[in-house]
């Protein structure tokens, strides 16, 4: 296991249509953030680039590589994957998937720590009239983030899934398209996922990482059929 404290991480965020990359070296946070849709694979190695130069640093001196597993834009996270994939192969390095959804709670606590635990919820636009969410709770003591399983669910079922006193906290993309959602929560906080969190979040839980080798993480689909197997498509063209 790596020292959390010191171990140097390089994280990638393309779920969204924000393009986002960060590195974690020495207790200093070098990050690369845009609003690119669509044109994540034209950005994110020149990203990665510019976040390694500004450190000063070597590929070998990075200890860990993560990437936001999804939920999200299905081309998106691919992106994500297939760039640390790529670069965990050429360097040698182990990898970790983190929930893009998961690093949204992380911006807002890292941000404003509570007086007490706290409940929280992230969602994401899934587009097609529905939404990701994943629901979870902020442990004051131990300052720990611990969250359910993500979820695809309609506008409609959102409110089955939260405290009834409005006691939750909420953050994602839907304030525009679904203003009255944003009213469940007692708090909400508009935000897409960023690729700092999720460096933050593998620092934390280093020990989870995977060398390929052994295993390879991959991105979170929580729709089915996202794109038609060769089958399918066979069977349509009959």
């Amino acid at each position: 296991m790596l020292n959390a404290k010191s171990s140097s991480v390089l994280a990638v965020e393309t779920s969204t249509s924000a393009c986002s990359v960060a590195l974690l070296h020495q207790g200093q946070e070098y990050i690369q953030h845009e609003i690119l849709p669509q044109k994540h694979a034209h950005r994110v190695l020149e990203m990665v680039n510019q976040v390694i130069e500004e450190a000063g640093i070597k590929p070998n001196e990075i200890d860990l590589l993560a990437f936001g597993e999804g939920p999200g834009a299905f081309t998106g996270i691919r992106i994500a994957s297939g760039v640390i994939q790529g670069l965990a192969l050429g360097w040698d390095k182990p990898v970790l998937a983190v929930s893009s959804l998961l690093a949204m709670a992380e911006k807002v606590f890292s941000q404003q720590e509570p007086l007490e635990d706290t409940e929280w919820c992230a969602i994401l636009d899934a587009r097609m009239k529905e939404v990701y969410i994943l629901r979870g709770k902020y442990i004051l003591q131990t300052k720990e983030l611990i969250a359910d399983q993500p979820l695809m669910i309609s506008p409609e079922q959102l409110k089955s899934f939260l405290p009834k006193n409005k006691s939750c906290i909420g953050v994602g993309d839907i304030k525009e398209i679904y203003p009255e959602l944003v009213d469940y929560f007692e708090h909400w906080y508009e935000a897409l996922p960023e690729a700092v969190s999720i460096a933050r979040i593998a620092q934390n839980n280093d020990q989870d990482a995977t060398n390929l080798k052994q295993e390879i993480p991959n991105p979170l689909y929580l729709r089915n059929h996202i794109a038609d197997t060769i089958e399918e498509r066979k069977n349509k063209v009959k």
